[in-house]
C-alpha cells in the first residue's frame, strides 16, 4: 500500500489513498499516530462485515476480485471470513501499524 505523508498548513498527514484513509496531527508522530488508528478502525470495520459487504465496500474502493486457476497452497477463507489452513501452533497476525511503523 502506497503512504504519502507531508504538511498542509499547520498540520502534517499521513494518507493511503487506495483505502481513502489519512491521519494528521501537530507533530509527524502525531500524524503517523492518528493514521495508525484510523487504518486499525477500517480493519476492524471491514473484518466485522459479512464477506459479501466487504467485498462490495473493497469495490467501491477500486478493487477487482480476480481468480487465478493455480492454486498455490491449502490456505482459504472460509464463509466467515476468517483465514484456514494454517497450522495453528504457527500462526501470527499483526495491524498494519506495526509494519509501517517498522
Amino acid at each position: 500500500m502506497n503512504i504519502f505523508d507531508g504538511k498542509d498548513g499547520d498540520f502534517y498527514v499521513h494518507i493511503a489513498p487506495a483505502f481513502d484513509i489519512s491521519g494528521y496531527g501537530r507533530t509527524p508522530q502525531e500524524a503517523l499516530e492518528s493514521f495508525n488508528e484510523n487504518i486499525k478502525v477500517f480493519c476492524e470495520d471491514l473484518m466485522a462485515l459479512s464477506v459479501s459487504n466487504r467485498e462490495a465496500e473493497l469495490m467501491k474502493l477500486g478493487f477487482k476480485k480476480e481468480f487465478f486457476n493455480k492454486n498455490f497452497s491449502k490456505l482459504y477463507i472460509d464463509n466467515d471470513g476468517i483465514l484456514q489452513g494454517l497450522d495453528p501452533d504457527t500462526v501470527n497476525s499483526k495491524f498494519v501499524e506495526e509494519t509501517i511503523a517498522a
